[in-house]
């Protein structure tokens, strides 16, 4: 078999893998979900799905490193310097990203999600903003880095989380234009955009 078909092969059954945990997660947590369960919803014998992953919990972890590892890719195409004047320019990617995987994205991040993986997001996104920020101002206290990444890192993802438990009615520019708004002018962002 040609390596081409093969790997659309698997890339089909992962992503059907990936569809079914993510509709059993939405009725039960990820501790009550069984290999069997998946395998049958994805009319698979539970032998292929082992050829995939380990278990459950592999496959669930298997995602959300493609999630971290796309979100890093965006971060890695602007610079700090660029963000500094324009942040929309991240969350012009950050959002259409975000909306091709709110199924997963809003269960992870909601209230029987994933603890491990917002904490995981924060700690990248703050390393980011911790690494690169002082050069571009002069800190004296790294407490007070540390404090105002913090205060920018979890704002962040509450808006995410704010667009996808309201059914993300805005659409991604508009949230992109918004969260840029709410960094550059704080408390003044409440403000009409």
């Amino acid at each position: 078999m040609r390596e081409e078909t093969m790997d659309r092969r698997v890339r089909k059954t992962r992503r059907i893998l990936r569809q079914c945990l993510t509709t059993l997660l939405k009725e039960k947590k990820i501790q009550e979900i069984t290999v069997r369960e998946i395998a049958e919803m994805a009319d698979i014998n539970r032998g292929t799905f082992y050829l995939h992953y380990k278990d459950v919990y592999d496959l669930m972890e298997q995602i959300e490193n493609e999630l971290m590892a796309e979100l890093e890719e965006v971060l890695d195409h602007h610079s700090v310097q660029d963000l500094m004047v324009q942040p929309s320019l991240i969350f012009k990617e950050l959002y259409p990203m975000v909306q091709k995987n709110s199924d997963i994205i809003s269960l992870l991040m909601g209230q029987n999600g994933d603890l491990s993986f917002v904490n995981r997001l924060q700690a990248i996104l703050r390393e980011r903003f911790v690494q690169h920020w002082p050069d571009l101002n002069d800190w004296g206290d790294p407490d007070s880095l540390e404090a105002y990444s913090s205060f920018i890192v979890t704002g962040c993802i509450g808006v995410v989380q704010y667009w996808l438990d309201s059914g993300m009615r805005e659409g991604p520019e508009h949230m992109a234009a918004l969260t840029e708004h709410f960094i550059l002018k704080g408390i003044k962002g409440l403000e009409r955009v």
